[in-house]
């Protein structure tokens, strides 16, 4: 991951935990809590953009010659 990449990635965590935090009504002492939550969130939006990896197709067994 590229250095802007990791500002972008923080940045939209930071953005997202600052709304949970605003949802549930500016509780005190939850930023930690919030930043998981976030951070949660926000990697498993990434792995969901990633396309799967293919797997190589599997060889065909060649009859054996008499």
């Amino acid at each position: 991951m590229t250095q802007a990449n990791t500002v972008g990635r923080d940045q939209r965590i930071a953005d997202l935990a600052h709304k949970i935090w605003e949802e549930e009504g500016q509780p005190e002492g939850q930023a930690e809590a919030h930043w998981a939550r976030a951070t949660a969130i926000i990697d498993a939006e990434v792995l969901a953009e990633k396309p799967m990896a293919k797997k190589p197709a599997a060889k065909k067994a060649t009859p054996a010659k008499k």
